[in-house]
């Protein structure tokens, strides 16, 4: 039997119609670039229509939207084009502990360059402390950085008490709302923010795609540059069939929004009543906050190491795809409080659209025999 897979945060599978989409761009030639001809005239169409589908995610104007190769490249393109033209004169940056590393690492190299930031704490639910955050927010401040949903532990930020905030002080905001769609719906005005990244292949899209939305009127310093692309701001040929794909990927994401947050709301909670009753001492991180439907990053308090090595079963994860195999212990869950042990010896459950009642019921099976293994190790 194959392994129940439980790690879509990470990643997850195109969708059917997305393949079928890619697989006719594919077959087809033009450069969206080309204009002055009909192949070329056709890819530009196509790139426009999945811009649109993109848009209307979030409820933002198609020509706000710029391609990039993915999430981590829309979040450099975010912090740092938006910190060369302010570094000068508002050389304060703000983010979160608990941001994924493609916000952090940009804010660390922005330190090299003079900036002063501030890496703000989180409770132990794994929530902004609003007054410290308006603390750290003056007129020197330029950009505030921080995720919607975090990808490790599904908790949602207060997103629009958060720009409001910093809106107050002239500050722009920048959201990664990559693990949001099809678990929240998204408005880019309701946020409140200035920037919001997002992930092809985090909605059942291809990988090597995201975008950035820019709000109208706002600039940034090009990061990448050739031929213009993009309104100037992320040179290089466009990856059509990718844009194809994350486009369709979007358009039903948006068509299917109610009944796909109703199944993982669904599956969520009949993994976490199953895991609790089945490990009474669990503790599931960031329970006590609002959190977005399909991730469960569970740990039991000082359970021997190895508990991910135990599930042969399920395709899971301890944190972060991309810190996967440092050693280190989850980032996100040490800033809320948890053990140095603890945090390497937890255990993120990513539930998605294929996941079944069967796969969720395996899934607790699993996860409570390798605990009971580990246990019965350790004390024999």
């Amino acid at each position: 039997m194959d392994p129940v897979y439980a790690d879509y945060n990470a990643t997850t599978p195109c969708l059917p119609e997305v393949i079928a989409a890619m697989t006719g761009v594919l077959t087809t030639a033009g450069n969206p670039s080309a204009r002055q001809h009909a192949a070329g005239r056709h890819a530009a169409a196509m790139v426009d229509a999945a811009r649109a589908d993109i848009a209307a995610l979030i409820q933002a104007r198609a020509e706000e939207i710029i391609f990039t190769s993915g999430a981590t490249e829309a979040c450099n393109l975010a912090i740092i084009g938006a910190a060369e033209p302010l570094l000068a004169r508002r050389p304060r940056f703000v983010t979160v502990a608990t941001e994924h590393p493609a916000v952090l690492e940009p804010h660390r190299k922005l330190v090299t360059a003079g900036a002063e930031v501030i890496f703000l704490p989180v409770d132990h639910a794994g929530r902004v402390d609003l007054h410290a955050l308006e603390a750290a927010i003056d007129e020197r401040t330029a950009l505030v950085s921080v995720m919607l949903v975090n990808n490790e532990t599904g908790v949602v930020q207060a997103v629009p008490d958060i720009a409001d905030i910093a809106h107050r002080h002239g500050a722009l905001v920048f959201c990664d709302a990559s693990q949001a769609p099809g678990r929240l719906p998204l408005d880019v005005a309701a946020l409140g923010v200035d920037l919001l990244a997002l992930s092809a292949h985090k909605l059942y899209g291809p990988t090597g795609v995201g975008a950035l939305w820019l709000r109208r009127g706002l600039t940034l310093a090009a990061q990448l540059h050739g031929g213009g692309q993009e309104r100037g701001l992320r040179s290089g040929s466009l990856n059509v069939a990718g844009i194809v794909g994350f486009g369709i990927a979007t358009h039903l994401a948006r068509e299917h929004q109610t009944e796909r947050i109703h199944h993982l709301t669904t599956m969520t909670v009949r993994l976490e009543q199953g895991l609790r009753a089945a490990l009474p001492d669990l503790v599931i991180a960031g329970d006590t906050a609002p959190r977005a439907p399909g991730t469960t990053m569970a740990c039991l308090p000082g359970l021997p190491r190895g508990w991910l090595a135990q599930l042969g079963g399920v395709a899971a994860a301890n944190g972060s795809s991309c810190a996967s195999g440092t050693g280190e212990p989850s980032h996100v869950l040490t800033a809320m409080g948890f053990t140095r042990h603890d945090a390497s010896n937890s255990l993120r459950l990513g539930l998605g659209l294929p996941t079944t009642a069967a796969e969720v019921d395996r899934i607790i099976a699993e996860v409570s025999a390798g605990a009971d293994r580990l246990r019965s190790a350790a004390s024999s």
